[in-house]
């Protein structure tokens, strides 16, 4: 059987010399005459050029065998490049992407923009919606007509250099977001009521349901075009940037109108400018969730004007020299959450935060209150001893956090707390598990006033408990452990404590007693004890 290849021509039975050299020379005679100028003896000239006329046809034979050789060789790797090609389209064919239902495929898009979404530019180039509608045909047809992927909208007028093409992108994402309800976030560090893209927004201003806006005072003149046809918001924050004038004496009404008429607005947020109500005329009677930096006096107004606030959250400052007379006690009947906070004093702090949380509640009662949050950011911690009126009675939740230590005349202040709220079921306290010979001035009073077995009547219905713990390294302390192990069982006045939620987990100091690592172990065994904060 003849070996051959046809596409090359190659025969096994036509094979070249396995060898080619002047096979009559030595190779110390071929040295010699390489390395000199002396001209070979006659026979030894016969036979190199006889080597050299059969060297040339070897050559042109090798030459021709090596042509054949790559033209098949290119034609293999054709064969081999079509072939992957068509695997790769194969894949692409019976990709699952191509089973998904469209609907599907939506929400998937939607999803996506959910996560990626926030906090993006809108008209940024990388905004996820248009980057979807441009992969392919299918996917742009899906893209557009999904107007809910184009009816969240951030704005960042500090990016913008070319406006008129901003606004033409503006323009098309309004209209592509069809009748959907809009989503609307703007943020400028400079005065934009002349913003070639107000206009723009304002056209779509009947669809706004969410309204988020951080810019200079000015800026927000320009919404009161707005005026009368928001007729769908229900979310309204505005965050001033920079000075903001002062309210004008005997001022008749508000400085600004735009959200005087908005049926559904149920949460509002203010900061940056004091005497909210004075500053913005927004339906006060209809709101249930309110956020805002302002004075003790003016929260009060504003838990007037507003009776069905169920939820409210409030930065506490000491208040200035001029709120101090003028502020009168006041009752909230429907206040259900509470959350008040003091923020770090900086340089450019108009008054001191520490003790406006002392402040703000001995001015209110709220006999309806169920949560309550107390948050600083400073170390100069102030806890109230006691709620005003009734408002303690009811409450059923009860949360501190502070980064810092609470020292012993803290502790003292929240445990006098503590004795006026027996209906807490659920208490957060930041705390510091340190051994006594290591912090001489910590006291573990909150330990010992919480230990069933030493206070049985202290916050009786307390089920859940959360530390944060405010030490590098915690430790796991006899005194804490003999707390935790007190409340575990149900008494006829007493609940049990079903879950302790701590911040990291504790470390376990040399020489502690084996018992009490044992009855903590025990402890985390039955499932009661979980890490991290959320």
């Amino acid at each position: 059987m003849s070996s051959s290849f046809p596409q090359c021509g190659y025969n096994g039975q036509d094979r070249l010399p396995l060898s080619f050299e002047a096979a009559n020379l030595t190779a110390s005679r071929m040295d010699e005459l390489l390395k000199s100028n002396n001209p070979p003896l006659q026979a030894e000239r016969v036979q190199l050029e006889s080597v050299i006329g059969d060297g040339h046809g070897l050559l042109a034979g090798l030459q021709e065998r090596i042509a054949q050789t790559r033209a098949a060789l290119e034609v293999l790797l054709d064969e081999e490049r079509r072939v992957e090609r068509t695997i790769e389209s194969c894949k692409t064919i019976v990709r699952p992407i191509r089973r998904i239902p469209e609907d599907i495929v939506r929400e998937i898009f939607l999803t996506c923009f959910g996560i990626e979404g926030e906090g993006k530019d809108s008209l940024d180039r990388n905004f996820a919606p248009l980057i979807l509608s441009q992969v392919c045909r299918d996917w742009r047809s899906i893209a557009l007509s999904t107007s809910r992927l184009w009816s969240s909208i951030r704005l960042d007028f500090d990016q913008y250099r070319n406006e008129l093409a901003c606004q033409y992108l503006l323009q098309t994402y309004l209209l592509r977001s069809a009748a959907h309800d809009i989503t609307l976030s703007i943020h400028s560090t400079r005065d934009i009521s002349k913003s070639h893209l107000i206009p723009a927004l304002l056209l779509s201003a009947p669809r706004w349901t969410n309204l988020s806006m951080t810019f200079p005072y000015n800026s927000l003149f320009a919404f009161s075009a707005a005026r009368g046809s928001l007729h769908r918001l229900n979310r309204l924050s505005i965050q001033f940037i920079g000075d903001v004038p002062g309210l004008p004496v005997g001022l008749a009404k508000p400085i600004f109108d735009a959200f005087e008429y908005a049926p559904l607005l149920r949460s509002f947020s203010l900061k940056g400018a004091y005497r909210a109500i004075q500053q913005i005329n927004v339906p006060w009677s209809q709101l249930t969730d309110y956020a805002g930096h302002d004075l003790t006096s003016s929260y009060i107004d504003i838990l007037k004007h507003a009776p069905d606030m169920e939820s409210a959250s409030l930065q506490c400052d000491e208040d200035s020299e001029d709120d101090y007379g003028v502020v009168r006690p006041s009752t909230h009947q429907c206040l259900r959450v509470l959350h008040v906070h003091e923020v770090e004093e900086t340089p450019d702090s108009f008054v001191p935060s520490e003790g406006g949380i002392i402040r703000v509640l001995s001015h209110i009662e709220v006999p309806t209150l169920e949560s309550l949050s107390m948050t600083y950011a400073h170390p100069f911690i102030q806890l109230p001893t006691s709620l005003r009126g009734s408002t303690a009675g009811n409450l059923k939740s009860l949360s501190i956090a502070a980064p810092f230590l609470i020292s012993a005349g803290v502790q003292a202040d929240l445990i006098s707390l503590l004795k006026t709220t027996a209906s807490l079921s659920s208490l957060s306290v930041p705390y510091a598990l340190v051994p006594a010979e290591d912090h001489f001035d910590l006291e573990n009073e909150l330990l010992l006033y919480l230990n069933a077995n030493i206070n049985p009547d202290a916050v009786p219905r307390l089920t859940s408990l959360v530390i944060r713990l405010t030490n590098a390294v915690p430790h796991l302390l006899p005194s804490f452990v003999d707390m935790v192990q007190s409340r575990r069982h149900v008494t006829p006045t007493r609940a049990a404590l079903q879950t302790l939620h701590l911040s990291v987990p504790l470390a376990i100091p040399l020489g502690l007693d084996p018992d009490v690592a044992a009855r903590w172990k025990e402890l985390c065994d039955e499932g009661l004890v979980m890490y991290g904060m959320e």
